[in-house]
């Protein structure tokens, strides 16, 4: 088995257009040139990627599968560059980030090795708690600096809010569910059906002000601070949700698929980013630290 991380680029980039046309556009490639790239990269895996329709492509299983893969592959090889390149000297010492619920749970453990690698010598101490508190946290200087839904929190004077990413909210399903079979769905066609709230980092409120501001009222069901126990019973049919791409995996655990569609009237994100103390300078080694984590996130804002 072998490919490059070419080829893994040009996969990336048609699992998010889905078209041959745009994903060698965006490659500055031609569109012959993808096709066969795409070809020799199903030949070396010995695996059906992509499904082919005349007017573009769709992903097999095991190309979703892959596509986790994929991007924690070119996201390793982008790291260990920047590394190598990095001249700055070690640091030492310690820093204090607060982390939302959420991101504790689906982004610091694809990055924590990342983070690891790069401060080796850096003591670095995650302190989970909901926005409210990790906020607070911050002004009372126990906290250098939080990693929140930056989206889902008030933008008050005394915070410098940078956002790095942009998630986008979609539909879940499972498989087999009729709205896959709609050529478009609508959010009146969601408002119908039993709808499973996730219940972390203010998510309700946020969710259902979207509702509201467009004359709808979600037809809740069930209410769960979980995000697996979420994903299970939507897998299992038992009602539909809207959660971000950033969370979105394609598996529930008891192996049941979940599938993802977008809203056509409903387009929502969830966005990541940073929060520090306007008034409160960064120590030299939170800095470095945050400039690492635009680095990584920002990569880490892919469609699987």
């Amino acid at each position: 088995m072998k490919f490059t991380l070419r080829q893994l680029e040009f996969y990336i980039a048609l699992t998010e257009t889905l078209q041959i046309s745009k994903a060698a556009a965006r490659c500055h490639i031609s569109q012959s040139s993808m096709t066969i790239a795409m070809r020799n990269l199903e030949e070396a895996l010995n695996v059906q990627l992509f499904v082919r329709y005349p007017k573009g492509v769709k992903l097999t299983v095991e190309g979703e599968r892959f596509l986790n893969h994929a991007c924690n592959i070119i996201n390793s090889s982008r790291v260990a560059i920047d590394s190598l390149q990095d001249t700055s000297d070690i640091l030492t010492g310690m820093v204090r980030i607060g982390v939302a619920e959420t991101l504790s749970a689906y982004l610091i453990p694809d990055i924590l090795g990342d983070i690891e690698r790069r401060f080796p010598l850096l003591e670095i101490v995650f302190h989970e708690a909901t926005a409210p508190e990790l906020i607070q946290a911050l002004r009372d200087k126990q906290v250098d600096f939080c990693l929140l839904l930056t989206s889902n929190i008030s933008h008050d004077a005394d915070l410098d809010i940078e956002t790095f990413i942009r998630s986008q909210r979609r539909l879940w399903t499972s498989i087999g569910h009729p709205l896959q079979s709609q050529s478009a769905i609508r959010l009146k066609d969601v408002g119908k059906l039993p709808f499973l709230l996730l219940e972390t980092d203010k998510y309700p409120d946020v969710i259902t002000e979207y509702w509201q501001q467009r004359g709808y009222v979600p037809n809740i069901c069930f209410r769960s601070n979980s995000f697996e126990a979420v994903r299970s019973l939507v897998a299992k049919g038992r009602g539909i949700t809207i959660l971000s791409d950033l969370v979105y995996r394609p598996w529930s655990l008891d192996g049941l698929r979940v599938m993802r569609r977008t809203i056509d009237d409903f387009i929502t994100y969830m966005d990541v980013g940073t929060v520090k103390a306007t008034h409160q300078p960064l120590t030299t080694e939170a800095g470095k630290v945050i400039d690492f984590l635009r680095q990584v996130i920002t990569r880490l804002d892919k469609p699987y």
